[in-house]
């Protein structure tokens, strides 16, 4: 599926409904500071995904099979004792390529933790994206059922 872009505000918006933590807030707001400051407020696109998906054997297909730039990267896990790390892939259908084809992780390694990465030059990919849920750092193990962080993506062109 191509990129669906929209105003840098409106995906602004859709990311208020993820988190009451004042410490994610603070570092979107610094984003969407940057992005309207340095990057002229460029149409963004807001990709969510639900943990059930990113446990499944290839991990979430978000439907993004186009080249376009990762910005920022945001999950917040279950209140389950799990450890769970969370992958993005390049890959237009699974995680099959995780030797080549991985390129940013969030660790979860508490209850209902919660964590963001932020790209202000972006992480080019070219082939998709893919998110997956694994229990331990080198993706051999898949996340179990309802421990798997929901969250989001924002992407660009």
């Amino acid at each position: 599926m191509a990129l669906s872009t929209e105003s840098a505000g409106k995906v602004r918006q859709k990311t208020r409904a993820y988190t009451q933590s004042p410490a994610i807030f603070y570092a979107l707001k610094g984003f969407f500071l940057y992005w309207a400051t340095n990057k002229d407020n460029a149409d963004l696109q807001f990709v969510p995904y639900a943990g059930t998906d990113t446990e499944a054997a290839g991990g979430a297909d978000t439907g993004i099979d186009a080249a376009h730039t990762v910005y920022v990267f945001y999950g917040k896990k279950t209140a389950t004792a799990e450890d769970v790390y969370l992958y993005l892939f390049d890959d237009a259908t699974n995680d099959a390529g995780a030797g080549t084809d991985g390129r940013a992780n969030l660790v979860f390694l508490g209850s209902g933790d919660e964590a963001i990465a932020i790209y202000p030059d972006g992480i080019p990919m070219t082939a998709g994206l893919v998110v997956k849920a694994y229990t331990d750092f080198d993706g051999t193990t898949d996340s179990t059922a309802g421990a798997a962080p929901n969250g989001f993506v924002i992407i660009g062109a």
